[in-house]
């Protein structure tokens, strides 16, 4: 049996900006950081004795006795990706965090899968992050960035170059241990208590009336990278409402007012700036705080909301083979 293990992620500063009706335009830079919170997938063949091809085990059970019959857009697409169609498998996932909360879960899996069903072939982070790009976005056709299947694939607190062409760089970002500390010290991450089909949301992010707010989101990435550079915590945290404040206006269903005074709340107890992780809608709220003490204080309101999370210095790997 195979198992594979691929982190989630926080992206900071440059969201929105990865879609390709953007960067084919501008080019966009990312900052943001994979979390030790995974996805785990488990792969091995399924035994001929069973009356039924592949079985294939997520929130719901799919029997079939045809791979093309998966309903499940992920799985069904790797399959055909690599003429695996024909495989009696079993496919198995588990998750650290719940799915639909704009934690990259969907491209966690994805490139997981990938890297179960191809272990063999040692794929490099980079190699990862393509072939699952070029499933959920063009096989697929899933609307969408491509940041996500990046930070699965490499891990890290990196920023991200994305080319006109569609080609990335990803680069650690130069700070200390010290300083990584102390933002984690200052960082909190906190469960909306909801989940969404993101696939509407992303889509609204994908309109030209846009334009406008994802040019001021990639000019605020570049600032958020110099902060970082500069190892600011405050201005981290003051440039991350700016961006939230931006991405906002993309779409109405990226904020609803439950979430918008949510985050009010957030900030009246001591956090500097935070926003939704991912397209929006619900999920998670990750934000800066004022002080360790503030982020007492705000853990004391939202306690069972509160995730506890670290960085992922690595990216997908096997951890059974």
């Amino acid at each position: 049996m195979i198992i594979s293990k691929t982190p989630f992620r926080i992206s900071l500063f440059g969201g929105s900006t990865d879609y390709e009706s953007f960067y084919s335009k501008h080019g966009s830079l990312l900052v943001g950081f994979a979390i030790d919170k995974y996805c785990y997938i488990t792969v091995r063949n399924n035994p001929s004795i069973f009356d039924y091809k592949s079985k294939i085990s997520y929130s719901f059970v799919e029997m079939v006795n045809d791979n093309r019959d998966i309903k499940h857009d992920g799985v069904r697409g790797v399959l055909e990706h690599f003429d695996l169609l024909d495989e009696n498998l079993e496919i198995s996932s588990f998750s650290d965090l719940p799915a639909q909360t704009g934690i990259g879960s969907s491209s966690s899996f994805v490139v997981g899968l990938i890297n179960g069903l191809k272990y063999k072939e040692k794929y490099s982070a980079k190699q990862l992050a393509k072939y699952a790009i070029h499933i959920e976005r063009i096989l697929l056709k899933e609307a969408g960035g491509i940041q996500d299947q990046i930070w699965a694939a490499y891990g890290g607190l990196n920023s991200i170059s994305i080319t006109k062409e569609g080609d990335f760089n990803v680069r650690p970002l130069p700070v200390s241990d010290d300083f990584i500390t102390d933002f984690l010290n200052h960082s909190i991450l906190i469960y909306t208590g909801k989940h969404r089909q993101s696939f509407k949301i992303a889509s609204s992010h994908d309109t030209g009336s846009s334009d406008e707010n994802k040019q001021n989101i990639a000019s605020l990435a570049i600032d958020g990278y110099d902060a970082f550079c500069s190892e600011n915590i405050t201005t981290v945290g003051k440039l991350l409402k700016h961006s939230w404040e931006s991405k906002r206006k993309i779409s109405s269903l990226i904020c609803p007012p439950d979430i918008q005074d949510m985050m009010d709340k957030l900030e009246n107890q001591g956090m500097i700036g935070g926003k939704l992780i991912g397209s929006g809608g619900s999920g998670f709220i990750f934000g800066i705080t004022k002080s360790p003490a503030h982020k007492k204080k705000i853990l004391s309101t939202f306690n069972k909301n509160y995730i506890n999370f670290n960085i992922s210095r690595d990216g997908s790997k096997i951890i059974n083979e």
